[in-house]
């Protein structure tokens, strides 16, 4: 089996949504930053007086005020207001359905048993053990789905 069991459907998408995805995500890195700028700014005012970077710091603190309640609770309906208006844009039909895996195919992927990997799916904890490349050399199930974890585990 040549593919590989990580779903990454950015490929499927149209260059316009990548596009836009990308663009989002470095606006989104940008705004972050821009909102440690003054924190920065003061820091370096401070270094900049000849300080101990310590007591620049402190002052820094100090000098910072946190956000206004009116401000915080605009944030807090802003950000859920757009996360519900999000939700209802309509979403994209799949083209093509991805290929369901079986567990005959993760078995011949991992190169595992494949009742060693039905244990592991039916368990509740189980340890994954690791070769020096990163492969999957073992699977130790511990505790049954029916039972609670068991003392000591």
């Amino acid at each position: 089996m040549t593919q590989r069991l990580i779903i990454n459907a950015r490929k499927d998408l149209s260059w316009r949504r990548r596009l836009l995805s990308d663009a989002v995500t470095a606006l989104l890195w940008i705004g972050w930053f821009v909102l440690w700028f003054p924190v920065l700014r003061k820091l370096y005012q401070a270094i900049a007086l000849h300080r101990y970077f310590a007591s620049a710091a402190i002052d820094v603190l100090d000098t910072l005020t946190p956000i206004s309640l009116p401000h915080a609770l605009l944030a807090l309906i802003g950000t859920s207001a757009l996360l519900m208006l999000w939700s209802l844009l309509p979403t994209r039909r799949l083209m093509q359905a991805h290929v369901v895996q079986t567990l005959e195919d993760y078995a011949d992927y991992f190169d595992l048993d494949e009742a060693v990997i039905a244990a592991g799916q039916a368990s509740r904890v189980c340890v994954i053990h690791h070769d020096e490349e990163g492969r999957i050399v073992a699977i130790d199930p511990r505790g049954t789905a029916t039972r609670g974890i068991e003392p000591g585990a």
